[in-house]
């Protein structure tokens, strides 16, 4: 029999959780209920050091929190950046450990940094600041000056020295007015912090507290406070300076949690995860939330994601509706999506993660233009063996025997409401076709389902069955049986600077009786993108819309703002 968990007022009841063993390559602690990042180049994960251990222990009798904090000697004894009052002893460092290449150091878990002229300070991240802060060991002093690393340097200095270099920025992008940009730098320092203090916290100081719960059971326990990342890590400090006792702000914010009606419930984790989504998104910043879903209750964690903007579907995947729009490399000619008045869903994505089809894009420019790059990439010779989005069977090449289909290689072709043509060894017009076509595709108001936010904050729905494309930077656009209108398609010109609508520039092209022509020239294996181009450049004559993305710059989904 199981034994019970000891009663006590401060902890909430909790079950045995069924744990998952299994393996998952987005889950290098798969019991760790905690914030992870893939390591930078260049990076290592710190390790406490023995030796400095010891010589901490001789000097404040195995209790890290009896460290005496004052003037180095020395040093200027009232440097002017508010640091004096957080200065450690030189008695301390004599034989800690140096400086990683994060440029901390590491005392029974604990960080410690050089700051540049002045000493050596104890140091916590500060979500809300996005960066790290001097500490007082003992909690008597409010947190000191934010600190910031010297460029190429193990040390570190008060923000306002390096002001002009790390200042703090607020995104130009529509809809996240006020949300900090915090570097990436920080944003993997700081998991790399959180993930060390998960890990103690249930592997040492809940284990202390509670030493008949079993390690589900802690986690279920931790669970339950609905802490965030960074509060993991201000957890497992309070408890290190004062084990056995949970602190009254955990309680708190506990309570806070389950409280529905309290509008600042969620404001510690918005803090936290909000400034990864971008970067994540864009891929500029590669990270993995260990079982972040798992971290915190279900009630919460729903509320939270709806906070953030993400509806769920009925795959269980997140969506969002406002994704400006996506980018997609395909062989289709946009006269072939302007007669069909739309773009049909293609012939390989199995249902899973999307409410109805659907149809794969990317969040990145620079990624398109690697799909569909002059001379480098071909179009798939699967797509070329169809002469419309329309056949229902694939086709053969002049001169070839027969192709006696029993079954329509398009999957969905059952459930569209577009009318099919079901010929079969038809001869192919377009085996020869040597480039492929980018779009943009206005995805405003349609369930967008992210590949690298599902991983981010929603991998257990990903492990029960949704499939999901395996290329970085995906995205999958649910369209309707009838796939995606041609008014929401806008083509670009082979610089990959501007677009403009299918619809206008096919219907430019017929208009001077060159578009079947140019049509026929691109199935052909002429290399003709400058005539696309062409009609671009009489679109924009005629004085239609056309969206510009100069070069210089890395576009990305969010970055995409439609003309009029």
């Amino acid at each position: 029999m199981r034994p019970k968990p000891p009663a006590s007022p401060n902890i909430p009841k909790v079950n045995s959780p069924t744990l998952d063993t299994g393996s998952n390559r987005f889950r290098p602690d798969a019991d760790l209920p905690v914030l992870h990042q893939t390591p930078l180049a260049g990076t290592s994960r710190p390790a406490v050091n023995v030796d400095a251990t010891n010589s901490v222990r001789a000097h404040a009798g195995a209790d890290v929190s009896r460290v005496e904090i004052s003037d180095l000697p020395g040093v200027v004894s009232e440097p002017h950046n508010g640091l004096s009052s957080y200065l450690l002893n030189a008695a301390l460092l004599r034989n800690m450990q140096t400086a990683d290449a994060d440029g901390f150091r590491f005392v029974v878990g604990r960080r410690f940094v050089d700051v540049k002229d002045s000493g050596t300070v104890h140091v916590e991240f500060d979500a809300g600041l996005g960066a790290y802060r001097a500490t007082d060991l003992y909690k008597k002093l409010p947190p000191g000056p934010a600190l910031f690393r010297n460029q190429g340097e193990a040390t570190w200095s008060p923000v306002r020295q390096v002001e002009s270099a790390n200042s703090l920025k607020r995104p130009g992008t529509a809809g996240d007015e006020g949300a900090i940009q915090v570097p990436a730098k920080q944003l993997h320092i700081a998991s790399l912090s959180a993930h060390e203090a998960t890990r103690q916290l249930l592997g040492d100081s809940l284990l202390a507290m509670y030493p008949l719960l079993t390690h589900g059971q802690r986690v279920e326990l931790l669970r339950s406070y609905n802490l965030s990342p960074g509060q993991h890590v201000q957890l497992h400090n309070d408890l290190m300076a004062n084990p056995k006792v949970m602190p009254e702000w955990a309680e708190q914010h506990r309570l806070r949690s389950l409280d529905a009606n309290d509008p600042t419930r969620f404001d510690r984790l918005y803090e936290e995860i909000q400034p990864l989504l971008l970067p994540v998104r864009n891929g500029t910043m590669h990270s993995d939330l260990v079982d972040f879903d798992k971290s915190v209750s279900r009630e919460y964690l729903d509320g939270f994601l709806a906070r953030l903007g993400y509806l769920r579907n009925a795959s269980d995947c997140l969506y969002r509706t406002d994704i400006p729009g996506l980018f997609r490399a395909d062989e289709r000619t946009p006269f072939e999506l302007y007669n069909d008045a739309r773009m049909l869903p293609r012939l390989k994505h199995p249902r899973g993660a999307t409410t109805e089809k659907p149809i794969s894009a990317t969040v990145s420019h620079k990624l398109v233009k690697r799909y569909s790059g002059r001379g480098s990439e071909a179009p798939n010779p699967e797509y070329l063996r169809y002469n419309s989005q329309r056949n229902k069977f694939p086709g053969r090449k002049p001169g070839d025997s027969d192709t006696d289909s029993g079954r329509s290689d398009n999957e969905w072709s059952d459930a569209s409401d577009v009318d099919l043509d079901s010929e079969r060894n038809y001869e192919t017009i377009r085996h020869d076709q040597q480039f492929v076509f980018s779009y943009i595709i206005d995805t405003r108001r349609m369930e967008v389902v992210l590949n690298e936010e599902n991983h981010l904050l929603n991998l257990s729905a990903l492990e029960k069955s949704a499939w999901f494309p395996e290329d970085e930077l995906e995205a999958l656009i649910s369209a309707s049986k009838a796939g995606i209108s041609s008014e929401r398609l806008w083509l670009m010109d082979s610089t990959f600077t501007r677009a403009a609508k299918v619809d206008d520039v096919a219907a430019e092209g017929q208009s001077s009786y060159i578009g079947n022509d140019i049509e026929a020239r691109t199935h052909s294996g002429i290399s003709n993108q400058h005539e696309y181009d062409d009609l671009i450049d009489a679109v924009a004559k005629a004085g239609k819309p056309i969206l510009h993305l100069p070069a210089g710059k890395d576009w990305f989904a969010n970055d995409i703002v439609w003309p009029e």
